[in-house]
């Protein structure tokens, strides 16, 4: 199957540049602004593939939306199997927003495709977290194939219109500026060209790559109880030309919280990052942390292992 285009006329042009220019301004640390730009320019206005015969999943629901591909507006968010499901999903900030989304009676629904081997266990996580949203399970990876989704958690959220088409690539509840702007299109509040300028600041500086050196990238806490809460520290120096500046950091399990200075760090100088470690089973483990940040591939891996003893 091909993706649809639409023509995109002077109007759509314009709004496909500041909704560019938006998203890179407050994304440009966990991408280069170029790739950032080259995605929402091949996703804007191009058409969501749901494949054929889709059954939608829906936990601890009795009464299912049927009419969840008819509203107005859609919301697609898609999370393969790599690292933590749960923790990539990041479900308390997804109620919060889709509780939201109906207190403000907007006409939405929320798709929530997953690629994963092991859907039972997944079903037990979600029912615990009190998760009752339409679910597609993409075993086989179709969903990705079909449209040939970009790489990044960041850029696999997608707010579409009636016709499955994209308005808008990015995710409410990573960032205030994209979620004013989902609410904006949604309510119908800012339909016009001069609105959006208005309402946000498009002429903010992108945020500048820079070189950063580590002191570790790996730590190793050997063998320690079970009973105990660990606090490996990782230290990254800013050797660049300019600021150094951390966006997130993403885990792979909820046992480890990153602790770190979301400040600009200037050149030369030197920032930490700590992940506290509560183990949560016996045995070997070994777990990552993503840290988001404004280096030239947008981020940086840090691991920490051992053996957890009783």
């Amino acid at each position: 199957m091909q993706l649809n285009v639409m023509k995109v006329n002077h109007k759509s042009k314009i709004t496909l540049f500041l909704i560019i220019t938006i998203f890179i301004s407050f994304q440009s640390c966990y991408k280069p602004s170029e790739q950032a730009k080259a995605i929402i320019e091949r996703w804007y206005l191009k058409k969501i593939i749901i494949p054929k015969n889709v059954t939608f999943n829906y936990i601890g629901h009795e009464k299912p939306d049927t009419n969840v591909l008819n509203h107005q507006f859609k919301v697609f968010v898609y999370i393969d199997s790599l690292g933590c499901t749960i923790c990539r999903l990041k479900l308390s900030e997804w109620k919060v927003y889709i509780e939201k989304c109906r207190s403000l009676k907007y006409n939405i629904s929320f798709l929530f495709i997953i690629q994963s081997s092991n859907y039972k266990e997944l079903e037990e996580k979600l029912l615990l977290n009190n998760f009752t949203y339409p679910l597609i399970y993409d075993s086989k990876g179709e969903f990705d194939k079909l449209n040939k989704l970009p790489k990044g958690d960041k850029f696999r959220t997608f707010l579409t219109d009636r016709k499955n088409r994209v308005v808008l690539v990015g995710s409410p509840i990573h960032n205030k500026k994209i979620s004013d702007l989902y609410d904006k299109i949604i309510s119908g509040e800012k339909k016009d060209i001069e609105n959006y300028s208005e309402t946000f600041n498009i002429n903010n500086q992108l945020n500048s790559t820079t070189d950063v050196i580590l002191n570790t990238n790996s730590i190793n806490l050997g063998k320690f109880s079970y009973h105990s809460i660990k606090h490996p520290l990782f230290q990254i120096k800013n050797i660049g030309k300019h600021q150094f500046s951390i966006q997130t950091v993403e885990t792979s399990c909820g046992c480890t919280v990153a602790k770190y200075d979301k400040k600009p760090i200037k050149q030369g100088n030197t920032t930490s990052i700590i992940l506290e470690y509560k183990p949560n089973s016996i045995g070997y483990f070994k777990k990552t942390a993503n840290v988001i940040c404004n280096v030239p591939n947008g981020i940086l891996q840090l691991t920490i292992s051992g053996e957890v003893v009783n």
